[in-house]
């Protein structure tokens, strides 16, 4: 008995070795710690360096200030953002495992223009409930239109929260 169980033992060695590389590799969500950190460091530099005046609309400056001020974590991919119905390429974002896909509008009535085109029985808002088939968040603001590809509401709303609070207004008194 003890000998069948030994050799049970050595059978199951390999698949469970296999086993856990599988694992492993489902669980790498993206780079380590470290780098994200100097990433973030390197984009929070990049922002305060880098002129973005308030004047009422969204620019990628002003979308990029308002997130790391949220508190998160955010990594700009060098691929543009592309939905089916958007005429225009946009911006993605990785935030932890979740993207983010923005496009910037001349104005609102663009933006506007562009979510008429959209299907959205594919779309929540990002304060809604989502189903069971995981629709991405519809985030809109001024001249930007957000897709959120996220599963957790908490990130949702976040993100969501940091968005519809408005692109950073001119000074009063400014023209």
């Amino acid at each position: 008995m003890i000998g069948r169980m030994k050799d049970r033992g050595t059978r199951a060695g390999p698949a469970l070795a296999a086993l856990a590389l599988v694992l492993v590799a489902a669980c790498d969500h993206g780079p380590p710690p470290e780098q994200v950190r100097a990433e973030q460091e390197q984009a929070a530099q990049a922002v305060a360096n880098e002129p973005c005046p308030p004047d009422g609309k969204w620019k990628e400056c002003s979308l990029a200030e308002r997130l790391l001020r949220s508190g998160l974590v955010v990594r700009r991919d060098s691929a543009p953002a592309r939905e089916d119905s958007v005429a225009i390429p946009g911006v993605l974002y990785h935030i932890g495992i979740a993207n983010l896909e923005v496009f910037f509008f001349a104005d609102s009535m663009a933006r506007k223009s562009a979510v008429a085109r959209l299907d959205t029985a594919r779309f929540v808002g990002y304060d809604q409930s989502q189903t069971s088939k995981g629709e991405r968040s519809l985030i809109q603001s001024a001249n930007l239109l957000a897709l959120l590809d996220s599963r957790r509401d908490q990130q949702r709303e976040r993100i969501g929260d940091a968005i519809t609070a408005g692109p950073p207004q001119p000074p009063k008194g400014a023209k």
